[in-house]
């Protein structure tokens, strides 16, 4: 159970390597199948996080939240349509969470749906929950796209105060620093992609 509470942590923090470390010695629960999935995610070896998801709700987690996670993992693996029947299968209130409602403007997206539906879905993740960074990151890119500067701004800035941020919301808020010539914030950014993701 301690090498669980600190892989937690690990993760937390973006120390991967670490976490996968301690759950490899934890009990093998389904708190430490589910964060060891998310780990993986992380990492980018996405059929690991699939399947650590799968045994994850096998063992007891929350199904809804290993169905949301392989969705994501299965569309970072350039499985985009999987993920969305993935998400089609899902149904009820998990329909209303930020998180459902990220995962399928992520995914619709990937797929090169309706941009207008994309956007529609990130804003509404976005009001139910003002912190998910992946939602925020959705949106600032959906509006960075559109040449809607100060609110792509705006979103990047909120998305990277979440710990730890995003590489593609660190990168892009700093080079949307450096074409406004605020160098040392920039530099700020890079510098935090280098410590979160050495």
């Amino acid at each position: 159970a301690m090498n669980v509470r600190l892989a937690v942590c690990c993760h937390l923090l973006g120390r991967y390597a670490k976490a996968v470390e301690y759950l490899s010695k934890a009990d093998g629960g389904a708190l430490a199948l589910y964060y060891l999935a998310k780990t993986y995610h992380a990492q980018s070896e996405y059929q690991k996080a699939v399947d650590q998801y799968t045994q994850a709700a096998q063992a007891g987690y929350a199904a809804t939240d290993c169905a949301l996670g392989k969705a994501e993992s299965l569309r970072c693996a350039d499985k985009a349509q999987d993920a969305l029947a993935v998400l089609d299968d899902l149904s009820g209130p998990v329909e209303q969470t930020a998180e459902y409602l990220y995962q399928r403007a992520a995914t619709i997206a990937a797929i090169g749906g309706n941009p207008e539906e994309v956007v529609a879905l990130y804003e509404r993740a976005v009001q139910i929950d003002g912190n998910h960074s992946g939602a925020l990151f959705g949106l600032a890119l959906e509006n960075d796209r559109r040449g809607n500067d100060y609110e792509a701004l705006q979103l990047y800035e909120r998305a990277a105060r979440q710990t730890p941020a995003h590489v593609g919301t660190l990168l892009n808020l700093g080079v949307m620093y450096e074409d406004a010539n605020r160098f040392e914030l920039a530099a700020r950014c890079y510098q935090r992609i280098i410590d979160d993701y050495p």
